[in-house]
């Protein structure tokens, strides 16, 4: 009899154990991106936002910026959203500092935080600032004669190292 009962726990445990994974797997199986219905245990609300990404605006970009402490005393002077996410980036914002003279780009991601440039010259009004895909940046810059003048600015991360290139925008 107690053999029997022993038996009888070992099986219903094997039972229960075997019917987790199964309703686990069916679970992981509903990832949001993967375009398959959530899960029953994920609530409507989370799948509906989880499976959403942001459309990120240069007025988003702006805003984001904006919205971390150590930006508040700096002026936006224009923004570029990076709608494909090159580079883990959500935008670049041009910006002033009051205690410089120079203006800065941020490559900014998600999350807020970004990668300042500093650019040793006067940004044009407008300045032209825009995404042209894989990581580059058009942007047009006053030159020696105060006329403006197309700048093409790449942005690359290879691991922790980040590196830019400004060249002269090609007129063909």
């Amino acid at each position: 009899m107690k053999m029997l009962l022993a038996l009888t726990c070992c099986l219903l445990a094997a039972l229960l154990a075997g019917c987790a994974p199964a309703s686990s797997a069916s679970a992981s199986t509903s990832l949001p991106d993967s375009g398959s219905p959530a899960s029953v245990s994920q609530p409507v609300g989370e799948a509906a936002s989880a499976s959403e990404t942001p459309e990120w605006t240069d007025q988003a970009v702006a805003e984001l910026f904006l919205s971390q402490e150590q930006n508040e005393r700096r002026t936006v002077l224009s923004c570029a959203a990076v709608p494909d996410g090159g580079e883990e980036l959500v935008g670049v914002v041009l910006y002033a500092e009051p205690e410089h003279t120079d203006v800065r780009l941020a490559f900014l991601a998600s999350d807020g935080t970004f990668q300042p440039m500093g650019l040793e010259a006067t940004p044009a009004d407008p300045s032209g600032l825009a995404y042209l895909g894989e990581g580059k940046f058009r942007l047009d810059i006053l030159d020696e004669n105060g006329e403006p003048s197309g700048q093409v600015i790449t942005f690359r991360r290879d691991g922790v190292k980040t590196y830019f290139a400004v060249e002269p925008e090609n007129d063909e």
